[in-house]
């Protein structure tokens, strides 16, 4: 058995389906490492309208090539992309 903070475990790599724990304000939350990932990630997807992703965290952006400029997650239930005035587009 692996320590506490140590990789790998076990000689197994991670997968994004993994979590990692961490504390948020004295509360502990388990974050999926494929979310952690897109929201850590430098990358900007980019497309048509149409083919916005479904969001994985608040805030992700996307460069809407239909409307020629960056909208973002402000919710992920029900998802609504608002433009840099915060206005839904």
């Amino acid at each position: 058995m692996a320590e506490q903070g140590s990789y790998p475990l076990n000689g197994r790599s991670l997968a994004g389906t993994d979590t990692v724990t961490g504390v948020v304000t004295g509360q502990t939350a388990d974050i999926p490492l494929n979310v952690l990932s897109a929201f850590l990630g430098n990358s900007t997807q980019s497309g048509p309208t149409t083919a916005r992703p479904t969001p994985l965290v608040v805030g992700q952006g996307y460069f809407d090539t239909t409307l020629g400029y960056m909208v973002w997650c402000k919710t992920t239930i029900p998802i609504v992309w608002v433009n840099a005035a915060g206005v839904s587009s």
